[in-house]
């Protein structure tokens, strides 16, 4: 899945810190992270989480497909390997 570009640009390194959509709350992370998936889906699985380079691209991606953000479905940093973020 390739990297969602909302205009930014971010310099190579081993691994990069990049916005994704989390569903569920941070008490249930134990359980098994669960994210948004580029196609608006809930995953379990983090390589199809739908990824951003900045907040708001991911603010963007969550109101164009009616995805309301509250304390159980948030926007948060995660990091990802170079590896993990070529498409």
């Amino acid at each position: 899945m390739p990297l969602t570009n909302d205009g930014g640009v971010l310099p190579r390194k081993k691994k990069q810190t990049l916005f994704v959509i989390f569903a569920g709350s941070k008490q249930q992370e134990e359980a098994g992270t669960r994210y948004i998936a580029s196609d608006g889906s809930t995953t379990t699985n983090r390589s199809l989480a739908a990824r951003f380079w900045t907040f708001w691209g991911a603010k963007k991606f969550a109101e164009v497909n009616h995805i309301a953000l509250n304390p159980d479905t948030y926007i948060d940093r995660e990091i990802f390997t170079e590896f993990e973020t070529q498409g």
